[in-house]
């Protein structure tokens, strides 16, 4: 269980570091949307966790109605 949270997290840390450094750069790309995409929908998949915060819970349901 170890190796796979560690494993998601650095998926997850890579992701957001694409969002990150296009937010913080004012530069918009293709690869930040499309991590920003990928985050909204790894949330997606844990949106029923007890774990997972109130509000990502609310942007994603947000950004990615079902």
């Amino acid at each position: 269980m170890s190796k796979v949270s560690n494993a998601l997290y650095e998926i997850v840390d890579g992701l957001a570091r694409q969002v990150l450094d296009a937010v913080f750069s004012g530069q918009s790309n293709a690869e930040a949307r499309d991590a920003w995409v990928a985050l909204l929908l790894i949330a997606q998949n844990w949106r029923d966790s007890p774990d997972l915060p109130a509000d990502l819970k609310t942007v994603v349901d947000g950004a990615l109605p079902l």
